[in-house]
């Protein structure tokens, strides 16, 4: 572990705050990275995703980002499905959260992925949260 590189981040509520899901196929920004400064990728880890569903009905929860190479912006989902049971608090740490990496693309209108994190449920009124270790800030 000596000449292991340790990269510098920012441990910090997503930005968008605390999110009411719309239900899909509506997508819900969760965090969004900044603009890059000159010669840093900015890039995002979710840590922790936490949620409170009583709508009823369990919830599947996805996060990804969206694809600007179709025509219209696509969902591309990065980490696994979730379910919010109903009527409980869920709350994922990063010991279960794949740790799947988002990073901003300079131009995401004509390169592909944008790399915001956003989620998508499978029905609305489910208040979700997360946290992300996020680098190059």
């Amino acid at each position: 572990m000596a000449n292991a590189i340790i990269r510098p981040f920012i441990r910090k509520p997503g930005s968008v705050g605390l999110v009411t899901a719309t239900g899909a196929p509506t997508l819900d920004a969760m965090h969004v990275l900044g603009a890059n400064r000159s010669g840093v990728r900015r890039t995002a880890i979710i840590r922790k995703i936490m949620c409170y569903n009583n709508t009823g009905a369990n919830v599947t929860l996805q996060f990804g980002t969206r694809d600007f190479t179709a025509p219209v912006p696509l969902f591309v989902q990065m980490l696994p499905d979730l379910v919010a049971l109903n009527g409980l608090d869920s709350q994922w740490n990063e010991d279960v959260i794949a740790p799947v990496e988002f990073s901003l693309v300079l131009l995401p209108t004509v390169t592909g992925r944008e790399g915001n994190i956003y989620l998508r449920a499978s029905a609305a009124n489910v208040i979700v949260a997360i946290e992300v270790d996020e680098f190059g800030s």
